[in-house]
């Protein structure tokens, strides 16, 4: 079954908006205090859909490796991600990057796994690693700490997924979910005690922003990703990661007044092409199964 056009236009819309949505948390609000309010609020949510709909909760090691995979997934992911955006990473170079995990994954899953990792993908990661380093630019320095934990952020990302795909294969998305991001709660507000002073200086653009992030992106986007799975297999929808970034880029114009440079530009278009190549082929298996684990929203 085909993934039908507006069904895929939505889900693209809904995962680009994450990003400048979250600028606009974070430009009122310090990173980690928006990040654990914000995860307090999903765990909180799914833990009811997981009560109502009488999902089964992990126990045991099952429990303990949720909650690894939920903190580099959750906790460390979006703590670089929103601490790069608060440091003046745009939100579309910030878009690219997390988009291009996929092939970076699928290396780093065929080392665990040893499974074969096609020529396709490696060709991908190679373009991969350009388009992030054209739309970062003169970012990519040891003084741009911007860049280096928005770098963190998706290597947190890669390796929380790789993690989860090797240990928490038979976790409901439910409860997964809501575990997840409950154990990510204390860790990320840690990190705002100790790292962070101030408040937030516009609750109105806070709450919209948090309503915004946690009911279409926490809760919307994990519902369209695992409908989309259902309707037309996770390779055709993992696909769409491919037009995040320019997406992104095109809310971000009018949203924040971030102007599109000519290495974002350039980076869009080899992102593009590093991510399709790294998910459309036969050989992406181990990407298709490590995005296939709950709790993997934007």
């Amino acid at each position: 079954m085909r993934i039908p056009p507006w069904f895929a236009a939505l889900t693209v819309f809904v995962w680009a908006s994450g990003y400048p949505v979250g600028a606009l948390g974070v430009a009122v609000a310090p990173p980690f205090l928006l990040t654990a309010i914000r995860f307090l609020i999903a765990a909180a949510l799914m833990a009811l859909i997981a009560f109502f709909g009488r999902a089964a909760w992990p126990r045991g090691w099952a429990l303990v490796h949720t909650a690894v995979a939920g903190l580099l997934i959750q906790a460390f992911q979006f703590s670089g991600v929103y601490l790069g955006l608060r440091l003046g990473v745009p939100a579309s170079v910030t878009a690219l990057v997390i988009s291009c995990t996929p092939v970076l994954t699928a290396v780093v899953a065929a080392r665990v796994f040893r499974t074969r990792i096609g020529v396709a993908q490696l060709v991908g990661l190679v373009l991969g690693v350009a388009a992030v380093v054209l739309s970062l630019g003169d970012r990519l320095t040891a003084t741009d700490s911007g860049a280096v934990f928005t770098i963190f952020g998706m290597l947190a990302f890669v390796a929380g997924s790789v993690y989860q795909q090797r240990f928490c294969r038979d976790i409901d998305v439910r409860t997964g979910s809501a575990v997840q991001h409950f154990v990510s709660v204390p860790v990320v507000a840690l990190m705002a005690l100790a790292f962070e002073s101030g408040g937030v200086t516009d609750w109105s653009q806070f709450w919209l922003a948090m309503t915004w992030l946690v009911l279409v992106n926490s809760m919307g986007g994990a519902t369209l990703f695992l409908v989309g799975i259902r309707m037309g297999g996770a390779a055709r929808i993992t696909t769409l990661s491919c037009l995040v970034p320019s997406v992104t880029a095109l809310i971000a114009w009018p949203l924040l007044g971030q102007g599109i440079t000519p290495g974002v530009v350039a980076g869009l278009v080899l992102g593009s092409i590093a991510c399709w190549l790294g998910t459309s082929t036969p050989s992406s298996r181990v990407i298709r199964t490590a995005v296939e684990e709950p709790a993997n929203d934007g």
